[in-house]
This record gives C-alpha cells, sequence and structure tokens, in this order.
C-alpha cells in the first residue's frame, strides 16, 4: 500500500511540481493549499508524512504544526517543513516544536525524497 503524503502549500505551481515528483515515487498524494485545509486533511486523511510550507495563508504553517501535536491522534505524524524562511531562529524553533526536518527552498527534490522515505522508515 502506498505512502500517503499530505502536502500543504499555497504556491499552487510549486505544490503541482512537487505533487507530481512524489506521486512518480509511489506516493499517494493529497494536496491542501492553505492552513486550515492543511488541519482539516491531516486530522481526516491521517498521512503518512506532512510537508508543510510556514507561508500559508488562514493561520500560517506554525499553526497547523501546533494544532497537530496538540490532538492525540496525529501528534505523532511526521513533519517535514519545506519553506522559503531562511531564519536560524524560526528553524530551531520549529525543530523544538518537534518537526522532523527544516528544508529550505529552492530544494533538491532527491534530497526531500530521501529525507521522507528517511523519516518514513523511522516511523516503521
Amino acid at each position: 500500500m502506498p505512502k500517503k503524503v499530505l502536502v500543504v502549500e499555497d504556491e499552487i505551481d510549486a505544490a503541482k511540481v512537487l505533487v507530481k515528483r512524489l506521486q512518480t515515487q509511489g506516493f499517494e498524494v493529497i494536496l491542501a493549499v492553505d492552513a486550515y485545509q492543511g488541519t482539516a486533511f491531516i486530522n481526516r486523511e491521517k498521512p503518512d508524512v506532512v510537508i508543510l510550507d510556514l507561508m500559508l495563508p488562514a493561520g500560517g504553517g506554525a499553526s497547523v504544526l501546533k494544532n497537530v501535536r496538540s490532538n492525540v491522534t496525529v501528534a505523532y505524524t511526521p513533519i517535514i517543513i519545506l519553506t522559503g524562511i531562511r531564519d536560524e531562529k524560526i528553524k530551531e524553533e520549529m525543530l523544538n516544536q518537534g518537526v522532523d526536518a527544516y528544508i529550505e527552498k529552492p530544494y533538491d527534490a532527491d534530497n526531500l525524497i530521501a529525507k521522507i522515505n528517511e523519516v518514513l522508515n523511522k516511523k516503521g
């Protein structure tokens, strides 16, 4: 059964490229385009891993992270931040809040796929 990846990204063109790339790697991919949708999809779809942008409409990625980590049914869902924010303080803050990886855009797709597989292998 394919692993389910939720991509929460508001830049539609970037999201489509990422979704297609993940699908060619055999993942089932769901796309959310804002923080509200991202939170709702995590709770409903129970993805195996979440790729989360921080700069999102309807609350931002940090609010999605906070909602996920405080919801016992999805609290341990692996989350990879994929963002254009290059700020060590924010990166450190996100890692302290339990994200599994913090990847800055522009990113190398092969590195992202490798990180997704690494996180999934840790999860079991």
